[in-house]
């Protein structure tokens, strides 16, 4: 009887692991695909060897970035838009850094937290969008160039 309690447990507890493995692969798939692709287009069009990081913008339109080194070492940010895969290429040195965008929302919104910073276009403008939790627990978006850090907009109180 023990053996067969044990038996049915263990194929139970299989099965939760199975169906949890296949949910979290399934809810990822969209985001890795997204990044594989991304930097397959980022490395096709410029001469990019080390990548950095990846940004998923959704604003107006859909657009993939990913930074990092070229062989010369120069460090690059590739934006791709996801309708057309119509790509920009900024150097990184004339560009605002993701710490600096998240300092500038900072001194501008005095949130209780930042959530996260991602790169994107916005009226054939590159720009920073920083999402921060305000202090009354509600979401916030702080829009500023990528080139010099200008104000573009704020989307509060979400």
């Amino acid at each position: 009887m023990k053996k067969w309690f044990v038996l049915i447990l263990t194929i139970i507890m299989a099965t939760i692991v199975v169906g949890a493995a296949t949910i979290y692969y399934q809810g990822n798939h969209p985001m890795s695909k997204a990044k594989s692709e991304a930097i397959e287009i980022a490395k096709s069009e410029t001469d990019l060897k080390e990548v950095d990081d990846f940004y998923w913008y959704n604003g107006k339109e859909t657009y993939f970035t990913v930074t990092g080194k070229t062989n010369k070492n120069k460090a690059i940010i590739v934006i791709i838009a996801k309708k057309g895969g119509k790509t920009t290429v900024i150097d990184a040195d004339k560009a605002i850094s993701e710490g600096q965008a998240r300092s500038m929302t900072r001194e501008a919104k005095n949130p209780e937290k930042i959530l996260e910073s991602r790169i994107g276009m916005d009226k054939k403008v590159p720009i920073w969008e920083v999402a921060y939790q305000e202090k009354n627990g509600r979401l916030g978006y702080h829009v500023i160039t990528l080139e010099d850090g200008e104000y573009i907009r704020d989307i509060g109180n979400i």
